[in-house]
């Protein structure tokens, strides 16, 4: 239950998620630096060793949808959190290392789910589908796209959210950071279960994380709360790594204002 928004600029890129989930569960924790033997990675936690939304210092970034169009082959199949996904994942340094550990096997007892993955020294988008059974994948264009998941329905949000995108896409600023921040906190269509900032009962979106690429930077910002109560903060979570692939690796932790 979740929206994603890519926007491509040649060998850079902006992305920018919303966590839709059950209220009860909590908005998880901000993002810290994670080391790993191939790379350092940013994301934030779901609180049991997860995430939803990763990225990492060779400018690669992940992020996992739930797939609701789909039922899984198996009733009660589900024993394993499709939040140790990205983690298995996110140290990998260029699209073809992550190929070389990503198997089936590894998603054995997951509900299904949708992996994006963002390569810009490839300048790749690619886009995995696991149905509790079969992997499958998609490669898409270096353009900018979004993805939508509801646990009401997939094919619903798609059409509704995807709506407010391609207006949105008209504004003269559609692309910039600002511009993605307004489009994710959005209660076009008034706020419910399919605006892009989701309210119900019992599920909202409980946090916005963000990823900046560019040549020698990535940046990871992080709200938690609902998105549309970002601009009276005032303040979101950032966390900076500097490019491996470009410049010498360091760190800097601080808080940019919106």
């Amino acid at each position: 239950m979740c929206t994603l928004t890519v926007v491509t600029r040649n060998d850079t890129y902006i992305m920018a998620m919303n966590r839709d989930e059950k209220i009860a569960r909590g908005t998880g924790f901000p993002p810290e630096i994670h080391e790993f033997e191939g790379a350092q990675a940013i994301y934030p936690s779901d609180g049991d060793g997860g995430t939803w939304f990763a990225t990492n210092e060779y400018g690669i970034a992940l992020a996992l949808l739930n797939w609701n169009t789909v039922a899984p082959h198996v009733i009660d199949i589900k024993t394993r959190s499709r939040g140790r996904v990205i983690p298995a994942l996110i140290d990998s340094r260029s699209l073809s290392d992550l190929h070389a550990v990503f198997d089936a096997s590894n998603f054995k007892e997951m509900m299904p789910f949708r992996l994006v993955g963002v390569f810009p020294s490839e300048q790749k988008i690619w886009e995995w589908r696991w149905d509790s059974k079969q992997l499958g994948f998609q490669a898409h264009e270096w353009e900018s796209r979004h993805w939508f998941s509801s646990s009401l329905s997939d094919d619903r949000a798609e059409s509704a959210r995807g709506a407010v995108c391609r207006t949105a896409w008209h504004e003269s600023d559609a692309g910039s950071l600002s511009w993605l921040r307004i489009l994710h906190a959005s209660h076009a269509g008034d706020p419910g279960p399919f605006s892009l900032c989701v309210h119900r009962d019992d599920v909202k979106t409980l946090s916005y994380s963000e990823v900046v690429v560019t040549p020698g930077l990535i940046q990871m910002g992080h709200f938690r709360g609902s998105p549309c109560t970002m601009a009276q903060i005032q303040q979101i979570h950032s966390i900076e790594i500097e490019r491996a692939d470009r410049t010498e690796l360091a760190v800097s932790v601080g808080s940019a204002a919106i």
